[in-house]
């Protein structure tokens, strides 16, 4: 619209300066405008000189004051005045930032199976205190780390461990039987008893067997490890003193729990014992035997097989 009434300004210009005298007459727009002519005339001029100025209003700004000075052939256009404000668009709202979504609950790691070449993590199993569980993977470590030396049994034998002679279970137990009743209960450095497996022809220590004192009863169980550990006894084997090894006692005899042994041998006892494997178990880190060399659990119980945590 600025453009269009300067064009028109320039227009009558053009057409006073044609005019001659007439070139002094008042200009006039079509749009609203305040338009004056101030020339000067000399006999015969060869050049006419006219300026215009108007007030150009265009639409949605504010007036601009428009002054043109002209020649004969020659326009100039001189824009004097506030100019008309830029155009701008309307605001926009700002987008509203991005919002995360929800994390996704923590996932709950479930139980890891038992594997002693790995950090011991007995976590999971229902029912066990953080106390109980930290006890039984704390026997853990200390078995492992105190067993070593027994990686063979004739390791175990040069230390006073003897044969029960029960290899043809499978698994055969070495025995020290001054460890019996010496005062240390779950003692890591002194286990009474020392599970023996055998693979590929070579025998390798697979458990180690801690027993409460002779005349001891479940009642007398400590807790290790809660729903993780489970005590058991042997109320069925008949032991008979070895005739060359003082240091020695053998299985001569199976009986009945309530049943009684042959003269010259004895029933190991009902004193609890529990096993701890320094190797991989199918059921846990605690598992008994099975067969024959299970024993007997409490009462009420059912056989622990920890699978959540066997290997």
């Amino acid at each position: 619209m600025v453009a269009a009434s300067v064009s028109a300004a320039v227009m009558l210009l053009a057409t006073a300066c044609s005019s001659g005298d007439r070139g002094a007459e008042r200009l006039s727009t079509d749009a609203p405008s305040t338009t004056s002519v101030d020339h000067t005339t000399t006999p015969k001029p060869a050049r006419r000189t006219v300026t215009a100025t108007t007030t150009v209003r265009a639409h949605g700004s504010k007036p601009v004051r428009v002054t043109v000075t002209t020649t004969v052939g020659a326009v100039t256009v001189v824009t004097t005045g506030a100019a008309a404000p830029p155009i701008t668009s309307p605001p926009t709202e700002a987008a509203p930032p991005p919002t995360n979504p929800p994390a996704p609950p923590p996932t709950t790691a479930g139980p890891k199976p038992y594997d002693p070449t790995k950090p011991i993590d007995l976590s999971g199993t229902p029912g066990v205190t953080p106390a109980e569980q930290a006890r039984a993977e704390q026997l853990i470590r200390d078995t492992l780390r105190d067993t070593k030396k027994y990686a063979n049994p004739g390791a175990a034998y040069a230390d006073g461990y003897r044969s029960i002679g029960d290899a043809s279970t499978g698994d055969e137990h070495y025995v020290k039987w001054a460890y019996a009743n010496d005062g240390h209960i779950l003692d890591s450095k002194r286990p009474e008893s020392l599970v023996y497996e055998r693979k590929n022809g070579k025998q390798f220590l697979a458990a180690a067997m801690y027993s409460l004192p002779p005349g001891s009863t479940f009642a007398d169980v400590p807790d290790v490890g809660g729903p993780l550990t489970q005590w058991h006894v042997h109320d069925d084997l008949c032991l008979a003193d070895s005739p060359s090894d003082p240091l020695q006692k053998v299985v001569s005899s199976i009986t009945g729990i309530n049943g009684k042994c042959p003269p010259g041998s004895s029933k190991l006892g009902s004193a609890p014992m529990l096993h701890v494997w320094v190797v991989a178990n199918p059921c846990g880190p605690f598992a008994a035997l099975e067969g024959i060399g299970a024993g007997q659990i409490p009462p009420g119980e059912t056989r622990l097989c920890d699978t959540a945590h066997g290997g």
